[in-house]
């Protein structure tokens, strides 16, 4: 055998690593030169920089927590204090939500068409709108409650006024707890252990022996105790009282994501196969029973992955509590920052700890989804329940008296809302005057949006910028509907006429050719930067999302790795860090002088673009390999290959799913309010701000609800006409 015919490869192993260490290497360099020039900006400042800070008492108070943290105690138990906050949100929220989506899921299912629009226009405005607009509608309305003196009690020893929520406390529940934790462990791996053996008796004798020891542990515990809330003189004594804050951040997130997991639980159930349950009512199972036995599981498993997305959205979304004044981690951490000027370490912790919790209950649910996959997709062919009506949802079978009373039901309870609804926004209303006047009113007071609507659509700009100010948003509103609306123009008509309003609203700011007034990002505001938000970020991300899922697919095993960590990372941690990130540590990373907008826009960029590299991803994945074979056959070069031969196909793919993500980057313009960028939430907030129109604070934010309303429902239009145009 000669040396060039043995089995050996020509080039070392150790060769194919350089690049992967110059990549870590390099990353390494500049993640240390960034470290070291934060650090010697904060030296300048004479902040000195480390964890030390986290033992140093922390001299401001958490109102509100299960842990008793005074402002002496350091800061680590403050942080610990803001962390049980969130996961108390975090627990009482996500059962609800859950109940919430699947009670709304089912009603969408029903097979009774009234019952199944209710349910659509009930989740069409929750989808559609922004959490955080959300959160100050309900915290709004909850301080609208009567005070303690005349509070609704709903149930016994339960009250609800605009302090909060009072509810009976259990004292002593945790070691109970403990034991039939304990128990319930010990009894399953038993189960597990015994349940396929010959030998019964041993399981029986395994679960009365934990059955005794439970027994044992639970007489030796001290008795529980329960504490009931009493008005004593003007407030309120024992029980547990979450604040109005903890009340409408729990509502805000409830309803938001009952509104994701109701369109989860019905995608889930539609993509059942019908011969499952044509099997199961063979066997003579009952509907209940069909629907516990066969839908169920197997709806689970469909159901199981994009649910877990949701729990770790709703942590996420948790840090809006910021905006209200809740004391979660999120809050604390932008507390401390502020105390400390130690941006980069609170920030660091932030993301740790978020992406810790992100692991964690990711990694459970994973756990979870496949111990319920073990066992196969199962029936992967034929029709599904989707292709036909859903007989046995809320609403019975068409026809039948269950259905004509849930119908009767329904009608009756919509035709008091909708009455309801328009007594108070059209007939009662009030559509001009002052703040006297719509308080001698008992409708909406529409005035409050009238009298401000300078301020929503240009913020706090002069009167001299006003009028470029609004060529430039009437510009950009068309070129929104060109480029939404005006499919059957010729394509390069319509890109002709988009540059040419966008060149408009270019114009407008700058003030060329006619020589007016430079109107830079700092004099911005309200309808305007949401718009250029909007557009911008949008704009910037579809090639950087582009590039980022090219080079996770790519083969160098550095530049997937260093692109999926970027991506995880971005899409593990809330948008409110990031936006914090680029608030407190972009300005000494660039040396200063760098505005809001600007930051605001970086943060909105890489979440969208990392967020967006992923359905791009999947649409490449959804390509053959031989398309690209094909295309290098005919002496293609790669990059005209993905132009004219990958990207049309994978553009196709990822349109609807991309439009999703769209629209999701739409409504997070609105938490650049956060970090002081006067968008038209940010006014918003301005006018409810003030004394005169505070009492209306629902129709200024219903105003603004429109507006993104509007614009998500536009996106998913196109979307959908995309995907029916694909199933075509």
């Amino acid at each position: 055998m000669t040396a060039t015919s043995l089995p050996f490869p020509s080039t070392a192993p150790w060769r194919r690593w350089l690049p992967a260490l110059a990549w870590v290497l390099g990353l390494g360099g500049m993640a240390s030169i960034l470290v070291l020039h934060i650090e010697s900006v904060q030296a300048a400042r004479g902040i000195q920089g480390g964890f030390g800070f986290l033992f140093q008492p922390a001299g401001f108070r958490i109102s509100e927590s299960l842990l008793n943290v005074t402002p002496e105690d350091p800061y680590w138990m403050s942080l610990a204090a803001g962390l049980v906050n969130t996961l108390t949100v975090a627990v009482v929220a996500i059962p609800l939500a859950t109940v919430l989506g699947a009670g709304l899921g089912f009603m969408g299912l029903s097979s009774n068409p009234l019952a199944a629009r209710t349910a659509a226009l009930v989740i069409a405005p929750l989808r559609n709108t922004p959490v955080l607009l959300q959160l100050f509608v309900w915290y709004g309305l909850l301080l609208r409650l009567p005070d303690l003196r005349q509070a609704w009690s709903p149930l016994p020893s339960v009250l609800l006024s605009n302090r909060g929520l009072a509810l009976p406390a259990l004292h002593g529940w945790l070691p109970y707890a403990g034991v039939a934790v304990a128990a319930l462990a010990l009894g399953w791996r038993a189960r597990r252990r015994w349940s396929g053996s010959t030998q019964p008796a041993a399981l029986a004798a395994a679960l009365a022996a934990v059955l005794a020891a439970a027994g044992i542990a639970w007489a030796q515990l001290p008795p529980m105790q329960i504490d009931l809330p009493i008005r004593r003189g003007l407030g309120l004594h024992g029980g547990w009282q979450p604040s109005i804050e903890f009340a409408a951040l729990t509502i805000g997130l409830v309803v938001f994501h009952a509104a994701y997991i109701a369109d989860i639980v019905r995608g889930a159930v539609r993509a059942v196969p019908v011969g499952l349950v044509a099997a199961g009512q063979s066997m003579g199972l009952t509907p209940s029973k069909v629907l516990r036995l066969v839908i169920a599981p197997y709806a689970t498993r469909v159901a199981l992955p994009p649910y877990a997305n949701q729990c770790l959205a709703l942590i996420k979304n948790s840090t809006l509590a910021i905006a209200i004044g809740y004391q979660e981690l999120m809050a604390v951490i932008n507390t401390a920052i502020t105390q400390t000027g130690l941006a980069l370490e609170g920030i660091a912790l932030a993301v740790a700890v978020y992406l810790a919790l992100a692991l964690c209950l990711g990694g459970g649910l994973s756990a979870w989804n496949a111990r319920n996959t073990r066992h196969g997709p199962g029936d992967t062919h034929g029709a599904r329940l989707g292709d036909r009506a859903f007989k046995n949802g809320a609403g019975g079978k068409p026809g039948t008296l269950r259905s004509k009373v849930v119908s009767a039901v329904l009608t009756l309870l919509l035709a008091a809302v909708a009455w309801s609804l328009l007594n108070w926004a059209v007939l009662r209303a009030v559509w001009s005057g002052d703040p006297m006047t719509c308080a001698n009113a008992a409708g909406a007071c529409w005035a409050a949006v009238g009298e401000n609507l300078p301020l929503l659509i240009y913020g706090t700009m002069s009167e001299a910028h006003r009028d470029p100010a609004l060529v430039a948003c009437l510009a950009l509103l068309a070129a929104i509907a060109i480029a939404l609306g005006a499919r059957r123009a010729p394509p390069r008509w319509r890109i002709a006429l988009l540059a040419a309003l966008f060149g408009v609203a270019a114009a407008a700011l700058t003030g060329w050719p006619w020589g007016g007034d430079f109107i830079g990002p700092q004099r911005w505001g309200g309808l305007l930067v949401t718009l250029i938000l909007a557009i911008a970020a949008l704009a910037a991300a579809v090639p950087l999302a582009f590039a980022l899922a090219l080079l996770r697919r790519s083969g160098s095993p550095a530049g997937s790795l260093a692109a999926a960590g970027l991506i995880e990372a971005v899409r593990g941690v809330p948008l409110v860090t990031q936006l914090l990130f680029a608030s407190f540590v972009l300005p000494m990373l660039l040396g200063g002088g760098v505005s809001k907008f600007s930051m605001a826009l970086a943060a909105l960029t890489l979440h969208t673009a990392c967020v967006l590299a992923e359905v791009l991803r999947g649409a490449l994945q959804a390509i053959p390999p031989g398309q690209m074979m094909a295309a290098r056959a005919l002496g293609m070069h790669p990059a005209l290959a993905y132009a004219c031969v990958i990207w049309p196909q994978a553009r196709r793919i990822a349109a609807p799913a991309a439009l999703g993500v769209f629209v999701g980057a739409v409504k997070d313009t609105s938490l650049v309010s956060i970090i002081g960028v006067f968008d038209v939430l940010g006014a918003a907030k301005a006018v409810v701000a003030g004394t005169d129109w505070r009492p209306y604070h629902v129709e200024v934010y219903l105003a603004v609800a429109l507006l993104y309303l509007a614009a998500s429902l536009a996106l998913s239009g196109v979307a959908r006409r995309m995907e029916g145009r694909g199933k075509n």
